[in-house]
């Protein structure tokens, strides 16, 4: 059985694994605490960044019954509605679970290493993420 804080480390190594992807400035990482978050610098919250977490989640971990998911389908979502109609939103969320999901299988490597990271220290900082993952992909 898979632990929560295996659950929430993998989570956020996929956001983690995204923002790398993305060029996305990481401040810190963090699964201390009941909210595990990414701190995010210069960040215009990008739809398949939100989703990459759940993806994550449920690529190392199975489905998620929790409804812990729902907080960065509902951060897509309030992206999405800056754009889109609401009859819009629904095709855009779709699109951009498939490409978390792309991107989360290419990023397996990447994401075992921060989430063992994570799960080793706690917290880590976007000096940390770097250096765990240089050479990795």
């Amino acid at each position: 059985m898979v632990s929560l804080r295996q659950r929430k480390s993998f989570h956020e190594a996929g956001h983690c694994a995204a923002a790398i992807a993305y060029g996305i400035p990481i401040i810190s990482v963090s699964i201390a605490g009941d909210t595990p978050h990414l701190h995010r610098g210069q960040l215009e919250c990008m739809t398949t960044f939100c989703l990459a977490g759940p993806a994550a989640e449920e690529l190392f971990c199975g489905a998620i019954t929790d409804g812990s998911d729902q907080v960065d389908y509902e951060m897509a979502r309030t992206y999405l509605a800056r754009r889109f109609d609401p009859l819009r939103i629904g095709v855009e969320i779709g699109g951009a679970r498939d490409a978390a999901g792309r991107l989360v299988k290419d990023q397996q490597q990447r994401m075992r290493a921060i989430a063992a990271a994570l799960l080793e220290h706690g917290t880590l900082s976007g000096e940390d993420i770097a250096g765990i993952t240089s050479g990795t992909g």
